[in-house]
C-alpha cells in the first residue's frame, strides 16, 4: 500500500516536472522567423548581419501584450526580417543551458541573462555581427513607430556616429 502510494506521488511528481517545462517553452510573435539565441549567433557571424534579440517567455503579460498590439504589423515584420537575424532568448529556460554570446564566450542561461541584461522582459537588443550591442530597450507600451525609429538607427547605420539619444534628438522624435 505504502509502495503504491509513492508510485502515484512520483508520478504525479514527473508530470509537474514535465508539465513546467511545456509551459515554460518560450512563444514568439506569431509569424516572425525567430531562430534560438545559439543559432542566431551563428547566423549573424556567417551572414554579417545584426541580431535583433527578443528576450522574453511564454507567459509574461507584458511580452503577450507586445506580441499582440506592436508585433502584428506586418510592415515592422517585413522590414526586420529583411535587416536582422531574429533571435528570441527564452529566460525561463533551462537555467544551465550553454549559451553562447556574440562574442563567442561560452555561459550558462543564467549568466547569460544578466551579461545581456535580459531581465526584466519584454526586452531587446540590436548586437552587431562582432557581438557588440548597438541599442538595448524594454517596454510592453512600446509601439510599431519606435520599432521603426529603432531600425532607421541601427539599420541606417547611424548607430556608428551618434548615440541613439542624439540620433532622436537631431530628428526631433520622441520614443515612448
Amino acid at each position: 500500500m505504502a509502495s503504491s502510494y509513492r508510485l502515484i506521488a512520483k508520478l504525479a511528481l514527473a508530470c509537474a516536472i514535465l508539465w513546467s517545462f511545456a509551459v515554460a517553452q518560450a512563444k514568439v510573435p506569431e509569424g516572425w522567423p525567430f531562430v534560438d539565441f545559439n543559432q542566431a549567433v551563428e547566423i549573424a557571424k556567417r551572414e554579417g548581419k545584426p541580431m535583433f534579440v527578443y528576450f522574453g517567455f511564454e507567459t509574461c503579460p507584458y511580452c503577450i501584450y507586445l506580441n499582440e498590439h506592436t508585433f502584428t504589423d506586418e510592415a515592422l515584420r517585413k522590414r526586420y526580417t529583411e535587416h536582422y537575424v531574429l533571435a528570441y532568448f527564452d529566460i525561463r529556460g533551462n537555467r544551465n543551458d550553454t549559451i553562447t554570446l556574440p562574442g563567442g564566450e561560452q555561459v550558462t542561461r543564467a549568466e547569460a541573462i544578466k551579461r545581456l541584461k535580459g531581465s526584466p522582459v519584454p526586452a531587446w537588443m540590436f548586437v552587431d555581427p562582432q557581438g557588440n550591442t548597438i541599442l538595448m530597450s524594454r517596454g510592453s507600451q512600446t509601439r510599431v513607430d519606435a520599432f521603426m525609429t529603432y531600425d532607421l538607427f541601427v539599420n541606417g547605420g547611424a548607430y556608428k556616429r551618434m548615440t541613439f539619444d542624439e540620433f532622436l534628438a537631431r530628428r526631433g522624435i520622441r520614443v515612448d
